[in-house]
């Protein structure tokens, strides 16, 4: 049986949405001018820089860049895999857009493209007031017998899965106790963060020892998604967690560690470097 990240496309989508829980729920945003901290314009640029592995062996590498300037936002991702001795690899690209408010984050635009050893492919959608409005994706979904579709209500009140991670919320003392309705362009599920517990996370190049929140991630499966073993699995599984490391000068919960464990093995998503910069703050910068 095959594992539900095996799938350069599953598991970078997955890992990335799971990034981007960690932004909506840990408020990793600029904050309404009201209770912006460093900078009074929301302004904001962090640059995230993570390490793939699977059972222990670096088969990749994910970067996050996100800027945001007065009330729009951009964002921009790249994931690359290569595994079993470069047998099999994948790349990613993903774009997005949007405008900020006080009470909610509205993508304008979202763009990925997929090319791997046997398959490409791309999405493009877009967005009026949180309700996809278009929707490109090739190739075309393969609906077999146990395919959940997709319905008008299933596309409306949703964020991309990049544009999460620019999600404007509150800073939370505790990240947990979070739910994010996210659609891909082919699936739309929820990712809700369950409190787990603290945890120590180990000093890196930059010196600092410093005490990290763990919750658990519940994926649930909403539409356009196979009722299959695989699904079912991911959805049941009680072993997903994120780690968050606090940046107290900037007021953000850092995503520094994601895990997703899958029939086949462990897959991990582990941070690398980590860059904030925003008017104000004197530029931060996180090195493992």
């Amino acid at each position: 049986m095959s594992s539900p990240c095996v799938r350069g496309r599953r598991c970078a989508a997955l890992g990335l949405a799971a990034l981007a829980v960690f932004a909506q729920s840990a408020g990793l945003s600029p904050v309404p001018p009201a209770l912006a901290g460093p900078s009074a314009d929301g302004s904001l640029e962090i640059s995230g820089k993570y390490s793939i592995y699977f059972n222990g062996f670096d088969i990749g590498t994910v970067r996050i860049d996100q800027r945001t300037a007065g009330r729009t936002y951009s964002a921009s991702s790249e994931v690359q895999i290569s595994a079993l001795l470069g047998a099999f690899r994948w790349n990613g690209v993903t774009r997005s857009a949007g405008t900020i408010s006080a009470a909610a984050l509205e993508p304008s635009g979202y763009d990925f493209q997929y090319q791997g050893t046997s398959k490409s492919g791309s999405v493009r959608m877009g967005f009026t007031k949180g309700t996809v409005t278009s929707l490109t994706a090739i190739p075309e979904t393969i609906e077999p017998d146990d395919f959940v579709p997709l319905k008008e209500a299933h596309v409306k009140s949703v964020v991309d899965p990049l544009s999460a991670i620019v999600a404007v919320s509150r800073p939370a003392a505790d990240p947990c106790g979070r739910k994010l309705a996210i659609f891909d362009g082919k699936q739309r599920f929820d990712l809700s963060l369950i409190p787990a517990r603290r945890e120590a996370i180990s000093a890196g190049r930059d010196g600092a020892a410093v005490e990290g929140l763990v919750c658990r991630i519940k994926y649930a499966p909403i539409a356009g998604y196979r009722a299959n073993a695989d699904t079912r699995a991911l959805s049941e599984s009680a072993g997903i967690e994120v780690t968050f490391r606090p940046i107290p000068e900037a007021g953000l919960w850092a995503p520094y560690r994601v895990s997703i464990p899958t029939i086949a093995g462990t897959v991990t998503l582990e941070t690398t470097r980590y860059d904030v910069s925003a008017p104000g703050l004197a530029e931060i910068a996180l090195v493992d």
